[in-house]
């Protein structure tokens, strides 16, 4: 199958390249950014590329993962969101339907469900997202529907919980300065600095809010499992892809305690007004419909995140706390200099 990637260069884009290609697909890749791996057979700046029907020709599916992704600057800059994310996706499924290309898979998010009363998320319960980027991703599902019904184009939205973790094989994975908490704990660890969490009185099993964290290579075989549900499918769907168990706080200070040399400095403050104490994914049709089974846990996430740390792809795993403290302020002052 020969399929654009959008978002071709980013943490999720990179390692679904790599999977897609590894399945025996063509990849044809487009990002602003060039990417940093060579998991594409064709690869196009957006930037540059001003014709996006051209880019489709003789394509049979697309994986946007492109968008801008982050809640807080949502709220603050609505408008931004709402042109890259509903109106950009927009152009790029009336070009798809142009060429005539039906097979569209969409990264969606959680965001989508906003405060879930049980803490668990179902697709089938209200989806109200309480921010702009939440509702740019709960639009783009809407809009996908309204065109599985009017145009034929069949879709597969999948919606993303905490990706966190890094390649196997440590080619790829997150850049410094990530926003989940996982990679945070360990960035402060290295920098020897202490990491405040928010509650440890929630009526949990330890007191600490519990999420759902899934492995990028997860995600990445999430959309593979996607595009081949498309082949006998039709209509919009929508999945959701996290482990379905949760972890929590503290566990996640456990794992990078037993996974790495680092030792986690840990404070607490109040809870957050509107944390749930759990939030985490209904993953059955994800198991039965899509065939889809996550392989990771939370210690490989902690693992291989830690590894690609220290060096994307000269892992070593039995570095002292001071030789990981030294790797990681040098790559803090290179970055800024």
């Amino acid at each position: 199958m020969k399929v654009v990637v959008t978002g071709a260069a980013g943490y999720i884009g990179s390692q679904t390249c790599k999977t897609l290609m590894l399945a025996g697909h063509e990849v044809i890749g487009t990002d602003r950014h060039r990417p940093r791996h060579d998991y594409y057979t064709v690869f196009h700046n957006d930037r540059d590329y001003n014709d996006i029907q051209d880019l489709l020709l003789g394509v049979d599916a697309v994986v946007h993962i492109a968008a801008t992704s982050l809640v807080g600057p949502s709220m603050t800059d609505p408008f931004g969101y709402y042109q890259n994310n509903v109106q950009g996706t927009l152009a790029l499924m009336h070009d798809c339907q142009l060429q005539n290309v039906n097979t569209f898979v969409f990264a969606s998010s959680a965001a989508c469900y906003g405060e879930v009363e049980d803490g668990i998320c179902r697709v089938e319960d209200k989806n109200e997202p309480t921010n702009p980027y939440g509702w740019s991703k709960r639009m783009t599902e809407i809009m996908l529907n309204d065109f599985a019904r009017a145009y034929g184009m069949n879709s597969v939205s999948l919606r993303f919980f905490n990706v966190a973790g890094a390649d196997s094989d440590g080619e790829m994975g997150q850049e410094k300065d990530a926003t989940h908490i996982i990679a945070r704990v360990m960035e402060s660890a290295m920098a020897e600095e202490t990491f405040t969490f928010f509650g440890n009185d929630y009526p949990t099993p330890d007191g600490t809010c519990i999420r759902d964290y899934i492995h990028v290579e997860d995600i990445a075989s999430g959309i593979v499992c996607a595009l081949d549900f498309l082949d006998t499918n039709t209509g919009a769907h929508i999945f959701n892809l996290g482990s379905g168990n949760g972890n929590s706080n503290a566990e996640i200070v456990d794992a990078v305690t037993c996974q790495t040399p680092l030792t986690v400095n840990t404070a607490y403050a109040v809870a957050r007004a509107g944390d749930p104490p759990v939030l985490v994914a209904e993953t059955k049709d994800s198991n039965k419909l899509l065939g889809w089974h996550p392989t990771h846990g939370l210690d490989s996430i902690v693992y291989t995140a830690y590894n690609w740390y220290m060096n994307s792809k000269k892992t070593s795993t039995s570095l002292d706390p001071n030789e990981v403290r030294d790797a990681y302020l040098h790559s803090k002052k290179t970055s800024t200099s």
